[in-house]
């Protein structure tokens, strides 16, 4: 376990050396993560908690969820930190955040698929609900300085397959009669919801729509191309793909996930939209030859898994907008991304 800790520990110091101080903003401030347990939540505080410690940044930490409590017990070194206050509590019953707070992260959402596929109206009422209670919450606040909603790249609907990127410009289709665009119909109503704050509160409200991502604290139980294939190298494969392997995605890693996310807290105008992720892509077959050759032996890869005539997709971002406003980078390529992850999960496994 320690040493899975010091590699998270590592990163975290690497995407912060020589830019800690892009985040001046946030020093001596108290800041309110909703869904703060989760992937991106437990990343945010490994990286406060490098601020705080190694940059004396002395910045607060409300972080809430509905297992809040449970994160310092399943990993130790997140507890026992007087700078961070872990609060239960369910998003769609948000009565009131600590009246100091002028910073929110909104990250609280179901995104697991098996949800959709079983109760995808509890999908609807947390993405939809719990962003209306916490923007009324936030409105309640005297000094909010900005308010960071983690919608989805999935309100695009369907990228073109000509299309190499997909910036914040594009307006995709999602038709309204299909259960399976539940997630992304719920995003575009929390976006849609911000809009209304904005419009009636004035309240500084940045838009954030996040791609997909790999790294440390991700569970490999979720039903994602990525765990997917690392659970199934991890217990000696096979892989399985759906398709013929040709479907593309991008991967971008924990470390920049968190910092970027950061940097639009601290020095995002509001009422501005941006993408997150990371442009490189890479097709579903190249994803599980990079994974599998971290392993031996070699796991077998097998493609046209499950129903016949599975279309091919493409989800690839464009961020050159955060990139040139923000002043942001991608600092770890996929190779290395996935390498990470890999060791990270082995020695777990290990321990």
């Amino acid at each position: 376990m320690n040493r899975a800790i010091e590699l998270v520990h590592s990163d975290a110091k690497a995407v912060l050396e020589n830019r800690a101080e892009m985040l001046a903003a946030l020093r001596g401030q108290h800041i309110f993560i909703s869904g703060g347990a989760g992937f991106l939540g437990i990343w945010l505080i490994e990286l406060f908690k490098v601020l705080n410690e190694q940059h004396a940044f002395n910045t607060r930490l409300t972080v809430f969820s509905r297992h809040a409590t449970t994160l310092p017990l399943r990993w130790p070194h997140l507890g026992q930190l007087e700078y961070i206050n872990y609060e239960n509590g369910d998003i769609r019953y948000l009565g009131e955040i600590p009246r100091d707070t002028p910073y929110v992260i909104h990250a609280a959402a179901l995104t697991d698929r098996r949800l959709l596929a079983s109760i995808p109206s509890l999908v609807a009422e947390i993405n939809g609900l719990g962003t209306l209670k916490i923007l009324q919450a936030a409105g309640r606040l005297e000094n909010l300085k900005k308010f960071i909603l983690l919608s989805s790249g999935l309100v695009y609907g369907k990228q073109p397959w000509d299309m190499p990127l997909l910036d914040e410009t594009y307006s995709g289709n999602l038709p309204t009669n299909s259960v399976g665009n539940t997630y992304a119909e719920s995003k575009r109503y929390a976006e849609i919801i911000a809009q209304c704050a904005i419009s009636e509160s004035k309240l500084p409200i940045v838009i954030l729509r996040p791609f997909a991502f790999v790294g440390p604290y991700q569970s490999l139980q979720l039903p994602w191309a990525i765990t997917d294939f690392m659970r199934d190298s991890l217990n000696g494969g096979p892989l399985r793909i759906m398709g013929d392997g040709s479907t593309v995605r991008s991967l971008m890693y924990a470390s920049d996930y968190a910092f970027w996310v950061l940097a639009a807290l601290a020095n995002a105008q509001p009422n501005k939209t941006y993408n997150i992720g990371s442009p490189e892509a890479v097709s579903l077959g190249d994803l599980a030859q990079m994974i599998t050759q971290f392993f031996s032996p070699v796991p077998r890869i097998l493609t046209r898994v499950g129903q016949s005539g599975h279309e091919r997709t493409r989800s690839v971002p464009s961020v050159d907008k955060i990139m040139n406003d923000l002043g942001v980078r991608i600092t770890v390529p996929l190779a290395r991304a996935v390498e990470r992850s890999i060791s990270w999960n082995k020695l777990l496994q290990s321990k």
